[in-house]
């Protein structure tokens, strides 16, 4: 059916250029992140184009963008 040996996994994910740039201007700055479960604040300590790295409290937390509603700075 297909012509790709069987046993191969292909990874795909979307590319969230807007989240992306945006977050790229918050970095170590104190920000507050609602994603689909929770809202998390902390410190942005990292931006990949499928994940940012949060320190909350010492703690890094690794919240893949597909699951971010919406970044804010806090105070």
């Amino acid at each position: 059916m297909n012509d790709k040996p069987q046993g191969t996994v292909e990874f795909v994910s979307q590319f969230e250029g807007y989240v992306y740039q945006a977050a790229k201007g918050l970095k170590d700055k104190m920000i507050a992140i609602q994603t689909t479960r929770s809202t998390m604040q902390g410190i942005l300590k990292g931006i990949a184009p499928d994940h940012l790295v949060l320190d909350v409290s010492g703690t890094p937390f690794y919240i893949r963008i597909q699951q971010i509603v919406w970044i804010s700075p806090t105070k």
